[in-house]
């Protein structure tokens, strides 16, 4: 496995590219998160928000239900990374918002490789355009209204919980020869 350099972002360069992957039509973007046992694993997810600022830092916002294996990883530490694919990458994307971390180690299965973040435990994934490290700073648990009214139709179980995130770091890997 090749070492890989890390080159640190700036968010604000990167929010278009962070959007617009993350519409469904694209396939939406990998987000990864560790539990309190440092077990790792891969979300796709297809909505998010983005915002000026959190003790200074831009904020994320993503919704993630409770039988999502990933949801009980959040619960434990709040941390994740949005890991934002190319094209090239699509089926790797679509693969870890098909299948459960409970089954399979997703990064083996679609070929992705782990690179070790620089602010939370979560990996970031070295192959993506850009990866951003977040902190959970608060959440909102259902019932809420900040859901569509289609979603809050479902049972309480099945509602998002939505988390608002401090964004800490914004990387990119590139492989050593």
């Amino acid at each position: 496995m090749p070492d890989y350099q890390r080159r640190t972002l700036d968010f604000w360069d990167h929010t278009k590219t962070l959007l617009d992957r993350m519409q469904s039509r694209n396939g939406g973007i990998m987000c990864t998160v560790v539990d309190s046992a440092g077990r790792d694993n891969i979300i796709t997810l297809g909505w998010g928000l983005i915002g000026p600022h959190y003790r200074s830092r831009p904020i994320v916002v993503i919704a993630v239900c409770p039988p999502r294996f990933s949801w009980r990883f959040l619960e434990e530490t709040g941390e994740f990374v949005l890991a934002v694919a190319d094209d090239s990458l699509r089926p790797a994307v679509d693969l870890c918002g098909t299948k459960s971390g409970r089954d399979i180690d997703k990064f083996e299965a679609a070929g992705l490789t782990r690179a070790e973040s620089a602010d939370v435990a979560a990996p970031s994934v070295a192959e993506c355009l850009f990866n951003v490290e977040c902190r959970t700073y608060t959440k909102v648990a259902p019932p809420h209204m900040l859901l569509t009214p289609k979603h809050r139709e479902q049972p309480l179980e099945r509602q998002h919980t939505i988390y608002f995130a401090e964004v800490l770091g914004t990387y990119s890997y590139t492989a050593e020869k």
